[in-house]
């Protein structure tokens, strides 16, 4: 059997932290890997920028359980399913 993986931000869904950044108008939370590239040193800022502006993980979720998929994602999934395994990473 053959197995596709994929990464769920930015692929199926968007990416979280630009719409949480979206969401509270706190542009600093768009930075991305693509922008500064050592991870720890990306979520370190990101929980630096959270504290600063009085920001909680609830405040995160609630951003996340009003997202979706992108458009197409499910059909896409389904398409893929039926000749892969899907591993979603």
């Amino acid at each position: 059997m053959e197995i596709v993986c994929l990464d769920l931000e930015g692929v199926l869904v968007p990416e979280i932290w630009i719409a949480v950044a979206d969401g509270t108008g706190i542009d600093a939370l768009r930075a991305t890997t693509r922008d500064i590239p050592d991870y720890d040193e990306l979520m370190k800022r990101r929980l630096a920028l959270m504290d600063e502006n009085g920001l909680v993980l609830a405040d995160v979720q609630a951003v996340v359980d009003k997202m979706g998929p992108l458009d197409g994602a499910a059909a896409f999934l389904g398409e893929l399913r039926q000749d892969f395994q899907v591993v979603i990473l």
